[in-house]
């Protein structure tokens, strides 16, 4: 440790390299040692720059931290935005921050963080200034306050000591604010609180929680408990509702703080059942927390949901009843949307259905209950099914075991398809957040896709002219035709009808293709200009050119355009919404190209033995008139082939469920042989079985309960005998209301149980899910849930000062009253740490070009350094008068001596004329240069 003054000092964090002077000290003693025919100032010279280099050297690589005192504060705000911060509240956040940045002392900074669930900079760290108003936008259904405070700690300028002031009511639904202010100590940061929400004095009344049995049979009574807690609110109703039919609805009397209120109930639904209790409450500040919701597991008769548009053919409903079956027959309007209905069967059957007529999110309902419950799914043909019922790219068909995009992978005849669009100022209209033209344009790329490489199309926008986005052109190159039609773009006017006729006849006439089709995407209430365009739809289906017409609403204009496809050929489309604008296109193209349906009479092959069809077809089977075109998946299980072997029925699996696709019908259509079949009823009943979720009793007991925007999964596994078991050998499997999933692991808490957490931040349900082996290469699931009735920041009623507390103490801070006592002295002003290893290195590297002039250079740094005339006390001997000197002295003759004790002497050498002033050197050569080499090493 170096001390530079009181309030500075270095340290170094790697003592042990202190021992590297050892060995660098002998190797420059040595060194100097080793040196010959250097003068010895020089050479002491070098030997103190060569010290020096590596003393700074080794002080660079011992880890040297210069330790500053922090010169002033900074002041990080941290500032409560979520819902449980009143406006009264929020006004008194800005009245403190401003005053407290007004008084703040010179050199002093503050920066503002504004949090919800997430955690925002509203101004970073600057010196006095005026507060202008807090814009930042956060979600603030949770309060997050540990987030907050780790942002804080990364906003902190150096050199100055560190505070955290929170402005909250204390209610965390997210984090752990005290574990960050565990961490915000180390980092010297002190942290203060203001407590808000003192002024929630109005009556209040709230659901906590409703609790209920994890699970129960069929018929078996249970009772509900519906948690409430009240301030100032003595009386309510209270309403019971399942699955959105009330139940029950009474009078309750209520006292301040908590409440407790059971109410008995039977259920006969199987499956998962959602109950809901909601408080009406006269002068209750926020209505918005009361309501509770919470799930029973109900065992009993596996049930099955058929879905069909027609009601009146109910061969396929009857064929269940007969085969033991509990079956719900349910027409489209009235599908359970929620993943949580949904949750009431154990498998779903699409019976010859449209695909407009179930919404996108519908679907993606019943495809989170398969891949995340295991519900079982299952499409069955007929003319609005599969590719002919517009189920071509839709979230149901990418969960079936069959693919359509058959046009890419068959040799079926070419076809050229041209779209005309409605450009108009209607479509640009939004529907969910997105414009009717953008819908269009999708609809068109849908169609491109499931186009083959023989296949042409071309795309236009028609209003007051017709502007081809991609002209006619091979399907092969789809990139191309795509970035066409995403082209198609609003450019106002109306849709006229004449010209985009005309236009299709033109282009399509001189096309090659077997099969031409035109699409024309229509406002049903704005379609103008209709001279001679009925006349020239006749013509075109004389040319073999057939029209369909797609209707954007039901207007005016809807009987003309009717007539249009009817006259034209093609299929009439009536769109209500624009985002069923994908699946009709792709239904139209399939069905006006002759590549959805195969008709003729044919008698199913079987190809692989299963027992699903076990026994069915022992006697044979009548033949089926026409199935739908499609294509197998690469794991799908083919079971029965047309005599084309085209896929007629497949199973497959998508995620924990088991899916079937039966390609022709179960209607008295093409199936009429089969209805009065006595293998009808077995083969359907059998088929259900297989793909049905196995949910009879598991070893399993799964509770979840949820608190604190968290919620815990408990398993605790016991077998027949009361053996304790393992935990399920597949990951626990959560469905969010997002329609997400993801997996939960376990841990071990007790002999047999085990447990484990998720995040339950979003309103809606979570469906929990666990898989257990049933001993013979099969599965049972077993699923329960956990509904968010409303977001945890409403559940507030009091200010949670105890846990503001406790998190200021852990860092030395405390409550604040006044703006001013912001600037009180923090109790750990702390220290600013700079590393200096570059600093000792730069200086080294700054000695060593002088080390090596000192060694190299024929100049020593003394003579450099040292430059000072002086004054001559004998002649000078010039350097033309030595060399001549040394030449005559080479050229004389060597005398040898006459006697032992004689030396000869050299005759003297005659200097050459000097100037007045010069004296001759009455010396001779020799000594002149001895006599100069001695003054120079001298001056050296």
């Amino acid at each position: 440790m170096v001390v530079l003054c009181e309030e500075e000092l270095i340290r170094f964090t790697s003592l042990e390299y202190l021992l590297l002077v050892l060995p660098l000290g002998a190797s420059l003693y040595l060194g100097h040692r080793m040196i010959r025919g250097m003068a010895k100032r020089r050479k002491s010279v070098a030997l103190i720059l060569r010290g020096l280099i590596y003393i700074l050297l080794v002080l660079s690589v011992m880890g040297p931290v210069l330790y500053r005192a922090n010169q002033g504060a900074c002041t990080v705000f941290l500032v409560d935005r979520s819902d449980s911060i009143t406006d009264r509240d929020r006004q008194r956040q800005d009245e403190f921050i401003e005053r407290a940045i007004a008084t703040m002392p010179d050199g002093d900074q503050a920066a503002i963080v504004a949090f919800g669930a997430n955690a925002v900079i509203e101004s970073a760290p600057a010196g006095r200034r005026q507060l202008r108003r807090i814009e930042s936008k956060v979600e603030a259904t949770n309060s997050n306050l540990a987030g907050a405070l780790r942002l804080a700690s990364a906003i902190f300028p150096p050199g100055k000591a560190r505070r955290a002031v929170v402005l909250s009511d204390g209610n965390e639904t997210q984090g752990e604010l005290k574990a960050a202010a565990t961490t915000a100590k180390s980092d010297t940061i002190e942290l203060d609180f203001v407590a808000l929400g003192g002024d929630k004095t109005g009556a209040e009344a709230l659901i906590s929680s409703l609790e209920l049995p994890d699970s129960g049979k069929a018929d078996q009574p249970f009772d509900l408990k519906v948690q409430i807690e009240s301030k100032g609110i003595s009386s309510g109703t209270l309403i019971i509702d399942r699955d959105g039919t009330i139940l029950d609805r009474r009078q309750v009397s209520l006292h301040d703080g908590h409440n407790t209120l059971m109410v008995k109930q039977t259920v006969k639904d199987v499956g998962l059942v959602r109950y809901r209790a909601t408080l009406q409450a006269n002068s209750d500040t926020d209505p918005r927390n009361n309501v509770g919701a919470g799930f029973i597991n109900v065992r009993g008769r596996p049930k099955l949901l058929l879905v069909q548009a027609n009601g009146k053919d109910k061969s396929l409903f009857d064929a269940l009843l007969k085969g033991g079956l509990n079956v719900d027959l349910v027409f489209p309007g009235s599908l359970p949307s929620r993943r949580e209905q949904l949750q009431a069967y154990d498998s779903i059957l699409l019976n010859d259905i449209n695909a407009t007529l179930i919404p996108p999110t519908t679907q993606e309902a019943i495809v989170s209950a398969a891949r995340d419950s295991g519900v079982g799914v299952a499409m069955i043909g007929g003319e609005d099914s599969f590719l002919p019922g517009g189920w071509y790219g839709t979230a149901i068909t990418e969960a079936l075991p069959v693919d359509l995009n058959i046009r890419q992978k068959k040799s079926l005849a070419a076809a050229s398809v041209l779209i005309i669009a409605d450009c108009s100022g209607s479509m640009g209209q939004e529907e969910d957040g997105v414009t009717k033209i953008k819908l269009a344009s999708r609809a068109a790329e849908e169609t491109i896709k499931m186009l083959g490489p023989m296949d042409r199309i071309a795309v236009a926008g028609s209003s007051d002219g017709i502007e081809i986005v991609a002209p006619i052109q091979s399907a092969a190159n789809k990139e191309a035709a795509i970035n066409g039609a995403r082209k198609l773009a609003v450019t106002g006017g109306g849709i006229y009808i004449r010209p985009s006729i005309l236009k299709a006849e033109e282009i399509l006439k001189s096309e090659p293709s077997k099969t031409r089709h035109f699409i024309l995407l229509a406002d049903g209430a704005d379609s103008t200009d209709w001279e001679g365009a009925l006349q020239t739809a006749a013509r075109m289906r004389a040319q073999k050119i057939t029209t369909s017409v797609v209707a954007i609403g039901d207007g005016k204009d809807v009987p003309d355009l009717r007539k249009l496809a009817a006259i034209g050929g093609g299929r009439f489309y009536l769109a209500l919404k624009a985002n069923q604008l994908p699946a009709i296109f792709t239904q139209d193209t399939s069905v006006m190209s002759r590549s959805a349906i195969e008709e003729g009479a044919f008698v199913p092959k079987v190809t692989q033995l299963d027992d699903s069809i076990r026994g069915v077809f022992d006697g044979g089977a009548p033949p089926l008139l026409a199935y739908c075109l499609t294509e197998p998946k690469p794991l799908a299980k083919v079971i029965l082939k047309s005599k084309k072997d085209d896929p007629l029925l497949l199973q497959g699996r998508a995620g924990l469920a088991q899916t079937m696709a039966f390609t022709s019908d179960a209607k008295a259509r093409w199936a009429r042989g089969w209805i009065g079949w006595d293998g009808f009823a077995t083969f359907w009943s059998q088929q259900v079985r297989a793909i049905g979720r196995q949910s009879p009793e598991n070893n399993y007991q799964v509770s979840v309960v949820e608190a604190g925007g968290k919620s815990k999964v408990s398993i605790a596994g016991r077998d027949e005998a009361g053996n304790l078991l393992d935990a399920p050998s597949t990951p626990v499997r959560i469905s969010s209301p997002d329609d997400k999933s993801k997996e939960l692991v376990l841990l071990q808490t007790a002999p047999g149980t085990y447990e484990g957490e998720f995040d339950v931040t979003a309103m809606g349900s979570y469906i929990v899910s666990v898989v257990e082996p049933d001993g013979k290469g099969g599965s049972k699931i077993q699923t329960a849930g956990v509904s968010v009735a409303y977001p945890p920041e409403y559940r507030v009623l009091r200010t949670n000062r105890a846990l503001l507390s406790e998190a200021a103490k852990l860092t030395g801070g405390r409550e604040l009253v006044k703006p001013e006592d912001v600037h009180a002295k923090n109790a750990i002003p702390g220290q600013s740490l700079t590393e200096m290893w570059s600093t000792f290195l730069f200086a080294a590297l700054l000695l060593l070009p002088f080390d090596i002039a000192n060694r190299r250079l024929s100049v020593s740094l003394w003579q450099l350094f040292n430059r000072r005339p002086k004054a001559s006390t004998t002649p000078e001997v010039t350097r033309l008068q030595t060399l001549k000197s040394i030449k005559k002295v080479k050229q004389s003759p060597v005398q040898t001596p006459a006697t032992p004790m004689q030396i000869s002497r050299p005759a003297p050498i005659q200097p050459e004329p000097e100037p007045a002033e010069s004296k001759p050197n009455p010396e001779s050569a020799g000594s002149a240069l001895l006599e100069a080499r001695r003054k120079r090493d001298r001056s050296e």
